[in-house]
């Protein structure tokens, strides 16, 4: 297992962790796109967790300034790890790898939003040496749209600015194949349908 830095490739491993990992089976269909965004984004990061060529854990960070503080600090946004990995130290090498980068950039500190219920994080985050200091709110300006696999896997992939790398969209290429397949059958069992239909209809005339 390693960590390293997020590639284009890891979009679709991200999103399927935030959905199945995170908890959140009703995030906006736009989830993709907002992945595509931070990678792309100068002040934020991403780091991977992989085992076998799979992403099975990441963690989302963005550097910020802040009125009480000198210098920058570091927000982890989101920290997941496939179910079937936890209890084996990969959040712990990623939250590492956080704070390594946050000493590299000269961070003050490092500050991580939790959910109310979200109790083993909240012990995890508290054996690393991070304190609770209060609570987390937002309010909603727009509402949100529910999640679809289908409004994710057709959005365009943007190139990320100074990086020289391919975005392999073989898998929409497959996925098109086994559309058409399925059209195929589909118009085979209309086209069946009608003959018998025909047919039946002629023993009824005779």
């Amino acid at each position: 297992m390693i960590i390293r830095e997020m590639e284009a490739k890891d979009v679709m491993g991200i999103v399927g962790l935030i959905r199945n990992d995170l908890g959140y089976d009703d995030i906006t269909s736009d989830v993709y796109d907002r992945v595509i965004k931070i990678y792309n984004a100068d002040k934020y990061e991403v780091f991977i967790a992989e085992e076998n060529g799979a992403v099975i854990g990441f963690v989302g960070i963005m550097r910020g300034l802040a009125f009480e503080l000198d210098g920058e600090y570091v927000r982890v946004i989101a920290l997941a790890v496939s179910h079937a990995y936890r209890s084996k130290g990969i959040g712990s090498r990623l939250e590492a790898r956080v704070e390594k980068y946050a000493e590299e950039i000269g961070a003050n500190s490092i500050v991580i939003s939790s959910g109310l219920n979200r109790n083993r994080a909240h012990v995890f985050y508290g054996n690393k040496g991070y304190e609770k200091k209060g609570y987390s709110f937002i309010k909603r300006l727009q509402p949100e749209k529910k999640f679809s696999y289908e409004d994710v896997v057709y959005t365009p992939i943007p190139s990320r600015l100074g990086k020289n790398e391919s975005y392999d969209t073989s898998w929409l290429d497959e996925l098109e194949d086994d559309n058409q397949i399925d059209n195929q059958s589909d118009n085979q069992s209309d086209n069946q349908s009608v003959m018998q239909n025909d047919d039946e209809q002629s023993i009824k005339n005779q």
